[in-house]
Parts: C-alpha cells; structure tokens; sequence
C-alpha cells in the first residue's frame, strides 16, 4: 500500500504565506535553494558546516561571507503595514558590531532589519521609514547568548511585533508607541551582512531560515517548530 505524503507548502505550519524557506542543506555551491512556492534566487559567498546530529547549516565567517537576493527578485519580501513572521535557529559568536541576520531595509530609509547584537545579548527588529518622525522604531529582547543554538521567532502584527525564543514568548522593550510601518522598500535582501554589503557581518551558524508574509505566527505555532526541529540542535 502506498504511504500517503504531505507536500512541503501543503504543511499547515507553512502554507500560501510561506515566503522564503532556506534550509541551507546544499553544501556544494553558493546557491541557496528557496523551498517556499516563490522560490527566491537566493546567492551566497558562504561556508557550510554539518552539525554532530548531521544536519547541514550556513557558517559565516564574520568578516566577508554573507548571502543576498535581489531587490527585483524578493518584492514580496517588502513589508509595510501587513503581518509577518520570521523564524530560524542562530548560533552566533561574540563581536563588537550588530551582526544582521536577515533585513531588506535602508537605514532611516525604508524597510525592516533584524539583528542581534552580542555585547549586551539582545535580538533586534527594526523598522525604517524616511516619511515620519523618528525615522526608525524598533523592540528587542534579552538573554541571547553566544556560543549555543537558539530557535528565534518574530511575529509581527501591528505596532508590538512578539519576539520567542525556543518557542517560549520573551519580555519585549519597544519605542515609545510602538514601531511604524516601514516605507516601501525597493533593496536587496541581506543575511548576515549591512544594507551596505560592508558592515556588521553576522559571525557563526545559521539554519533553517524562514518568513512569512501576512501572518503572524501563534505562539503555539513557535512551540510546535522549536518540538519539531530541536532534534537536529539539542543533544
């Protein structure tokens, strides 16, 4: 008897509204493949490490090494007042510097950017948006230590986006009022790298990166990824 099978987009935690699915599983080349529907030409001067339980994850060297899509190519990655998700396993190493993790974003410009920065462990989203004062707003949360794998989940909906860490919910700070929505944004997606392609270079592991546009994730949708996938990070 044949076993019936679930189409990666037919899985309810993924969906229409699944933008971008990186797994970063390849390897071999600087071509990253988007498994979500768009299917995003996503290019890389990347290293690859493959983890004890044999998954394979992007390693980033923290001075040259990042990935990016082309403005043209990831349209749909440009967000302004619709919900969004973002979620992906980080293990990062200590710097002076933010280091991005994933952002189309301009700063004071336009667009969205999330960044941890190691000094005083702290995951960041911020919005930008030249049209109104101040000209970027943002939240972050705390306890983001180096050297350890971490599932991080972003939910946007309205002006407190929620920020999980292993699929628990964390305590947020925001500016006052909340952010804004960004400005429309016409730029290339960035991972782990500035705007710029010259600055704040993300330094260690990435895995399983995703994003979705239009929806906000439950927090029980957070738990069920962190349940699912810590196999591959949690020995």
């Amino acid at each position: 008897m044949a076993i019936a099978t679930v189409g990666y987009d037919k899985k309810a935690i993924h969906g229409d509204s699944l933008l971008l699915s990186l797994p970063f599983r390849e390897q071999i080349q600087a071509v990253l493949g988007d498994r979500a529907k768009p299917h995003h030409p996503v290019l890389g001067n990347i290293s690859w490490a493959t983890l004890p339980s044999g998954l394979g994850v992007l390693s980033l060297d923290g001075a040259t090494e990042y990935a990016d899509c082309l403005a043209v190519n990831c349209a749909d990655l440009d967000f302004t007042t619709e919900d969004y998700s973002i979620v992906g396993w980080i293990n990062y190493q200590a710097s002076m510097q933010s280091q991005i993790v994933v952002g189309r974003y301009g700063v004071d410009l336009d667009g969205w950017e999330v960044y941890l920065y190691s000094v005083n462990n702290t995951l960041s989203l911020r919005h930008h948006h030249a049209s109104l004062v101040p000209a970027r707003t943002g939240c972050y949360s705390e306890g983001w230590t180096t050297g350890a794998w971490h599932l991080f989940g972003i939910s946007r909906s309205g002006a407190y986006p929620l920020m999980y860490r292993n699929g628990e919910e964390l305590e947020m700070a925001y500016t006052v009022g909340g952010l804004s929505d960004p400005d429309a944004c016409n730029r290339d997606l960035v991972i782990g790298v500035r705007y710029t392609k010259n600055a704040d270079w993300y330094k260690g592991c990435l895995a399983l990166l995703r994003i979705w546009g239009g929806r906000a994730l439950e927090p029980w949708e957070h738990k069920q990824i962190y349940e699912m996938e810590r196999h591959w990070f949690v020995s």
